[in-house]
């Protein structure tokens, strides 16, 4: 694999200018970038990505409500390896087998946490994916990216997917209180004191925050694994897919950390 035999990186496409919002997408970008491998992004329409995933040879990697089975993006195909592999978690395991000499993305031992991990994270988004409702998708596929995620959401019409007034303002209070009580492992503490989002609350977690404010970005080392990228994506999609002051609102929390955090990996962010 060189710069003239790149990995080729399957990513669903937005309107133009073309970047990518999804947050498996991002995980994957963040994985390639982290690890400095030479890739080429090979953009594809949401509703054309499992004619693309068939083509490849690629298993559907996700499940509808309903039990039937269907195809999401990110994927690989690594012309050096012939290897195509279909899975943001399986992607990154993969860069670090075939290229262990480039930066460790899942630490050795920790895979399995790393997968824990990955499960809860996307478990805590995905309960407000819902306040992220300005994905850029293309109009001229508007419609057919509707009913799919119709289907996706096991929903009766786009429009009930859509949040507004007093409800969607109550899902953002929750949503800060749920990332206040998620930061603590940023902060290294464990479940028992109060939620860091409040400006007051007992001693114990008031001096517990106090003598963690200048900790760093990441969970445990100075530079980012790929639990940090696991949640930074979820944050780089909070940025593309949210109303301008929703994203705004969303960098104050927690003293500012989720902004922290995404302004940190903002040198791994690069298109290819």
């Amino acid at each position: 694999m060189t710069s003239s035999n790149p990995i080729i990186f399957y990513d669903i496409a937005s309107s133009p200018p073309l970047r990518t919002f999804a947050v498996n997408p991002w995980k994957t970008r963040y994985a390639l970038n982290s690890k400095g491998l030479p890739y080429q992004t090979k953009w594809v329409d949401l509703p054309d990505i499992a004619s693309v995933r068939q083509e490849l040879g690629v298993a559907a990697n996700r499940t509808l409500p309903d039990g039937t089975s269907y195809h999401t993006l990110p994927a690989i195909h690594d012309p050096s390896t012939g290897k195509i592999v279909g899975d943001s978690f399986e992607i990154a395991l993969y860069l670090d087998k075939t290229y262990p000499t480039a930066r460790t993305l899942i630490q050795p031992g920790t895979t399995g946490l790393t997968a824990a991990f990955n499960a809860q994270v996307d478990g805590l988004f995905t309960k407000y994916v819902l306040l992220a409702d300005q994905m850029p998708f293309d109009a001229r596929i508007a419609e057919k990216v509707q009913d799919i995620f119709v289907k996706r959401m096991d929903a009766t019409t786009f429009e009930h997917l859509q949040m507004s007034g007093e409800d969607r303002e109550k899902l953002f209070v929750q949503f800060e209180r749920a990332l206040g009580e998620f930061v603590k492992a940023y902060y290294h503490v464990g479940g028992t004191t109060d939620y860091f989002w409040s400006q007051t609350g007992t001693a114990a977690a008031q001096a517990q925050k106090k003598g963690r404010e200048q900790i760093g970005p990441y969970l445990d080392v100075d530079g980012p694994v790929y639990a940090d990228l696991i949640v930074g994506a979820w944050l780089a999609m909070m940025e593309a897919s949210m109303k301008p002051e929703d994203w705004q609102r969303m960098r104050t929390w927690q003293d500012g950390f989720w902004a922290r955090l995404h302004d940190a990996l903002a040198p791994l962010r690069e298109i290819k």
